[in-house]
């Protein structure tokens, strides 16, 4: 009987240890989820990566759990995250917006795994609007509307013409570069801000008009000179 007596007290702080680190995991996936959305909300380009949500998820969660068993001794855990850091350098990543938010992701499982709710949730909640204002006015956005000519061209095709043509329409323009397909024709690379008021299809139609030019394709810089 004394025995037993003596072991309820280790019984109790074991459920209660079990409870904590129930709770931990579930408010680090949450906060992951969050995390995530935020990314997608302020993802722009067309280099988009479904894995990469989850990898934030699974990091949040891991790096929770990590911080609790090595709770009892910081050096160790900050190894581990220091481990994490170098396999996030190790991985190819093209957006060093990634890296931001791979890093928010493990700085908020540290929060999470020591208990520090408050921190977590407020800073959670800080940097995603951060983010999310930053997105909305496209902060560091170098687009000024601009477009991209894109022309292929045949023998016949006068390059200073089409450069005099396009100056008409043009507040500026650069040319970018030529390539010379196999079968011989030629695609001539624009960057190109238009008068305020200019009409897009009337400029199209009069350049493919033009002699020696095959196809003319005008594309938005808007959105896409970032990838």
């Amino acid at each position: 009987m004394p025995d037993n007596l003596l072991n309820l007290p280790i019984y109790s702080l074991t459920e209660f240890s079990s409870a904590v680190v129930i709770i931990n995991i579930l408010v680090a996936f949450v906060i992951a989820l969050t995390i995530s959305w935020v990314y997608q909300k302020t993802h722009y380009g067309i280099s988009y990566s479904r894995s990469f949500l989850t990898t934030l998820v699974i990091m949040t969660v891991l790096s929770t759990i990590s911080m609790m068993i090595l709770s009892n001794n910081l050096v160790r855990a900050l190894g581990v995250l220091g481990i994490f850091a170098l396999i996030r350098f190790r991985t190819i990543l093209k957006d060093t917006r990634d890296v931001a938010f791979l890093f928010f992701a493990l700085a908020m499982g540290m929060a999470i795994g020591t208990n520090n709710y408050i921190i977590a949730a407020i800073s959670t909640v800080m940097v995603s609007f951060m983010l999310l204002i930053l997105a909305r006015y496209n902060f560091g956005s170098a687009v000024k509307n601009g477009f991209l000519l894109v022309l292929l061209a045949d023998k016949d095709f006068n390059f200073n013409n089409a450069s005099k043509f396009i100056d008409k329409y043009a507040d500026s323009k650069q040319f970018l570069q030529a390539k010379t397909q196999s079968s011989g024709e030629q695609e001539y690379y624009f960057s190109i801000l238009f008068n305020k008021d200019v009409d897009f299809s009337e400029f199209v139609g009069q350049m493919r008009a033009m002699s020696g030019i095959q196809s003319v394709e005008l594309i938005s810089g808007k959105n896409s000179a970032e990838y």
